[in-house]
C-alpha cells in the first residue's frame, strides 16, 4: 500500500488486524506497567489523521481510548505522555481537532504532544524524552507504522531500544522489500533499514520462502543488537498473498508473552499467520500444540524444573506460544503419556494429578 494523498482514507481489513491487536496488547500493557512505573511514554510515530473514512479509528485514538477507557482507575491516575508524529500537515491537525472534540477534558498527568514532521526528523527531540526515561527507567512503547522502508532506520530504533524498558511495534511491507532487492538505487535506504548490508546475502537465494526467512531473522537479529532481549513478527495475509508483516522488540520476555496473547486472542477474528522466533509458522485459527511440547521437551529433557521455569521459556521469543496454553497443552498430554515424573519429595504437595504449582519440580525425558 503506497502513501494515501487524501487527509482521510479507507482502513483496510488488515490493517485493523493490526489495530486490534494494538489494542488488545495496550489494554495488558498499561495496568500493569501503572502499578510499578511512574511514568509511561506512548509514540505514535505516523499517527495519521486518527480516523478513517469508513468510521474506524486509528492508532492515536486506540491508545488515548485504552488509558481513558481502562477499567483499572490507577491507569487513568498515571502520568503518561502522548506523542503523536506526524508529516502531513492536515492530517495532523485533524488528529488535533478530533482529540479535542473528543477528549475536551483529560486527566490531569496525561498530556499530548504532535510533532508535524517525519519520524526520522522528529526523533532527536522525541529521544530527548526517551534518554530522560533511561535515567528514570519508565517504560516506552513506540508504534512505528510506516508506509515504505526510509523513514524508519535501524539506527533509529537503536536508540529507542536503548531504553531497557522500550518496546516497539513496527510494520514492515515485505512486498517492497522484495520488489526493490536488485536494484542498485534502493540499497542505501535498505543499508538504512536493517543497519547493515548483511541483507544484500538475500540477493543470492532465488528461493522465495528462503529469502523471506532470511530477511527476517535478520531484521529480528539487527532489533536484538539494538538491545532488544526478545523480537518476534506474525504475518498478515490475504488468501495466499502476504500483505506485511509485524514486527514486536522488547527488552522483556513477559511483554513478548503478552503480545503473543494478543496475536493469539484477534487471530480468530483474522487471516493470521505467525511466526516465532525460530521460523515456525502456525494458523491460529486451527492451532497444533504438538511443537509446543516438542519445544518444551527438547529445552528440558532430563532436567528437574518448575513451572516458572517453563513459564519463562514458553512466553519468550523461542516459542510461538505464550504462557497460558502451556500447562494444559503441554505439561498435562506429557504426564499421560508418563514422559512427565513428580519429583518424589514434591508429590505430596499436589492436590491432585495433573495440576502444576509453582514449588513443584518435574523432569520431562
Amino acid at each position: 500500500m503506497g502513501k494515501p494523498r487524501q487527509t482521510l482514507w479507507k482502513l483496510d481489513e488488515h490493517s485493523e488486524g493490526k489495530h486490534l491487536v494494538l489494542k488488545s496488547y495496550l489494554d495488558a500493557w498499561f495496568p500493569i506497567l501503572s502499578k510499578y512505573n511512574k511514568r509511561l511514554l506512548f509514540i505514535d510515530g505516523f499517527s495519521g489523521p486518527g480516523e478513517y473514512l469508513n468510521g474506524h479509528k486509528g492508532s492515536p485514538l486506540i491508545a488515548l481510548e485504552a488509558a481513558l477507557l481502562h477499567t483499572h482507575k490507577d491507569v487513568r491516575n498515571q502520568e503518561i505522555i502522548f506523542c503523536f508524529v506526524e508529516d502531513d500537515e492536515s492530517r495532523l491537525q485533524h488528529l488535533k481537532d478530533l482529540v479535542a472534540e473528543k477528549y475536551p477534558v483529560l486527566p490531569t498527568k496525561f498530556s499530548i504532544y504532535y510533532a508535524n514532521s517525519k519520524f526520522d526528523e522528529a526523533i532527536d527531540e522525541l529521544l530527548t524524552l526517551i534518554e530522560e526515561q533511561n535515567s528514570r527507567l519508565a517504560p516506552c512503547f513506540a508504534m512505528v507504522d510506516p508506509f515504505g522502508v526510509s523513514d524508519t532506520p535501524m539506527s533509529i530504533l537503536n536508540r529507542l531500544l536503548k531504553n531497557s524498558k522500550s518496546e516497539i511495534y513496527i510494520s514492515v511491507m515485505y512486498e517492497n522489500i522484495n520488489r526493490f532487492l536488485r536494484s542498485k538505487e534502493f540499497e542505501p535506504h535498505l543499508d538504512r533499514l536493517f543497519g547493515s548490508d548483511e541483507w544484500r546475502k538475500a540477493q543470492e537465494l532465488n528461493d522465495r520462502k528462503k529469502r523471506k526467512e532470511y530477511l527476517y531473522d535478520l531484521y529480528k537479529k539487527k532489533l536484538k543488537e539494538s538491545g532488544a532481549s526478545n523480537a518476534i513478527h506474525f504475518d498478515l495475509n490475504k488468501g495466499d498473498r502476504h500483505v506485511y508483516s509485524i514486527f514486536f522488540a522488547t527488552g522483556s520476555w513477559m511483554g513478548t508473552d503478552k503480545m503473543k496473547q494478543a496475536i493469539w486472542k484477534i487471530a480468530p477474528e483474522g487471516d493470521f499467520v505467525y511466526r516465532g522466533g525460530a521460523g515456525n509458522e502456525l494458523d491460529l485459527s486451527v492451532p497444533n500444540f504438538q511443537p509446543l511440547i516438542q519445544a518444551i521437551s527438547d529445552e528440558f529433557s532430563g532436567q528437574w524444573v518448575t513451572t516458572k521455569v517453563i513459564e519463562s521459556f514458553v512466553g519468550s521469543d523461542k516459542t510461538i506460544f505464550h504462557s497460558s496454553q502451556y500447562k494444559k497443552n503441554a505439561l498435562r498430554p506429557l504426564e499421560e503419556r508418563g514422559q512427565l515424573v513428580i519429583h518424589p519429595d514434591d508429590v505430596s504437595k499436589r492436590a491432585r494429578r495433573f495440576t502444576y504449582k509453582d514449588n513443584i519440580r518435574f523432569k520431562i525425558s
